[in-house]
């Protein structure tokens, strides 16, 4: 093992591999390496009016992250974790870096996107909200580890990311929704280099023959993600790792083998173009992205961008039934007794068991899928009745809510730890509650209290205030 000092032990192989590449360089990103690492967060603003940051969160934030438009730079140690506004899913933490793979997908009006190894959610969630900001359209995440796809679905619904969430291998969508997408975002399980002074866990699993094993899943991977893309279709594939084998020489094998065509990505401050010497001295590699960590803020990452070719021939598959999207009766009545204006997905709906879902899967045969989620949870029903499921709570602004009520801090953490509130303003019914502007959840009006329905599982009593950092 090499050192690189004590605060982490990088592989010999690795060390020798990346000399082997970048030559005296190597030194430099060694060096960064021994440094901590970043830390960030991501403003959910599709809940709230773009650029509104909650005032209590000022403090804790350091510089804007230069290439996403929602994303601070925070102190290593901030604690963020456990806040309301956290729980609320006013923000998402996520490592700096990995928010311009979002970025790169940069959803239109009206598109379907497929996140095809979506967990735990990170991308997925900004995809959503740019997609939201855009207009609206279909987006639809996939895992294909079973655990993984529960977490996935746990952040979509604590920030109120509206897609559906499905749980299955990329060959068994490539066959059964070929050409169906506008952008497919491939960001590929690799050997995690680019993790190194994050998670002490990916160094300990990192072998020699890491980058190898990883480059013959990932084309076993975009060669589905391929067959996914309508015509004139975008690729976007990322890693978070450093050695060519897994990028460059990824995107050169993807351009040798398929009707493809890189499209350059924006020169995001602190990124640097790919290297085309790594990559079969393929000149427009140069319009692929990297980031080093000892040139810019950020873990390592690589992203590239590429189009399908217009007249691409999709292969045909057999077209298997859509299952019904229609809703219980009276379920218009209903939805617009709670909510103005609901989206298109909301209103056509699909009911699963005893939830009414939002239709994210219109147009999509599902038979013989593994279907988490075909879209939002918008309610129960139960013995002929409607009731707002939780995540709606999040899917939508405040404002949309006809009767929503704020909270001050103390009795938002009351109401997230499964409490009773007052009813000082004899609210009945169903009510909407939102801390800082975000929902929270429902509670049950009641003439003197307002009976609290935040779900069990999500109960906390280890909240802590958000204070101002010395």
């Amino acid at each position: 093992m090499a050192k690189s000092d004590k605060r982490i032990v990088l592989p010999a192989a690795f060390c020798e591999l990346m000399q082997q590449w970048m030559g005296a360089e190597a030194g430099l990103l060694f060096h960064a390496l021994a440094s901590p690492p970043t830390r960030g967060l991501r403003i959910t603003k599709s809940k709230a009016t773009p650029g509104y940051v909650p005032n209590v969160l000022l403090p804790h934030l350091n510089a804007a992250i230069p290439w996403a438009p929602d994303g601070y730079y925070i102190h290593l140690n901030a604690p963020l974790g456990k806040t309301v506004l956290h729980e609320a899913g006013a923000y998402y933490l996520q490592e700096p870096s990995a928010m311009a793979i979002a970025i790169a997908v940069a959803p239109q009006t009206g598109e379907r996107i497929l996140d095809l190894c979506a967990a735990p959610g990170g991308k997925t969630t900004y995809v959503a909200s740019l997609l939201s900001r855009a207009g609206g359209g279909q987006l639809i995440a996939n895992e294909i580890h079973p655990t993984r796809v529960r977490a996935l679905a746990e952040n979509v619904e604590r920030v109120g990311a509206n897609a559906a969430i499905v749980n299955e291998t990329p060959d068994r969508l490539a066959e059964t929704w070929s050409a169906s997408f506008d952008a497919v975002l491939v960001d590929a399980p690799c050997s995690g280099e680019g993790m190194f002074r994050k998670d002490p866990e990916a160094v300990r699993e990192w072998q020699a023959a890491s980058p190898e094993r990883c480059q013959i899943r990932q084309r076993d991977i975009l060669k589905s993600a391929v067959q996914l893309l309508k015509p004139g279709g975008r690729l976007i594939y990322s890693t978070c790792t450093f050695n060519p084998m897994e990028n460059e020489q990824i995107v050169a094998w993807l351009l040798d083998s398929f009707p493809l065509a890189i499209e350059p990505l924006p020169e995001w401050p602190g990124w640097s173009c790919g290297r085309p010497e790594w990559g079969s001295d393929r000149p427009e590699l140069v319009g692929t992205r990297r980031l080093w960590p000892h040139l810019a803020h950020g873990e390592g990452h690589f992203v590239a961008r590429l189009r399908l070719a217009e007249d691409a021939s999709p292969r045909t598959t057999r077209v298997r039934g859509t299952r019904s999207a229609k809703g219980p009766r009276d379920w218009s009545t209903w939805l617009h007794s709670m909510v103005t204006d609901p989206p298109p997905s909301f209103v056509q709906p699909r009911l699963h068991k005893d939830i009414v879902f939002s239709d994210e899967l219109a147009g999509l045969p599902t038979d013989g899928l593994r279907i988490l989620r075909p879209g939002c949870p918008v309610a129960t029903w139960k013995n002929g009745q409607f009731a707002p499921h939780h995540a709606l709570s999040r899917a939508l602004p405040a404002h949309a809510f006809l009767s929503s009520t704020e909270l001050d801090e103390e009795r938002a953490m009351t109401y997230l730890r499964g409490e009773a509130l007052d009813n000082p303003s004899n609210l009945r019914g169903f009510v909407h509650l939102t801390y800082a502007g975000y929902g929270l959840g429902f509670a049950k009006g009641a003439p003197s209290r307002l009976n609290n329905l935040y779900p069990k599982g999500l109960r906390s009593a280890y909240l802590e205030p958000l204070e101002r950092p010395d």
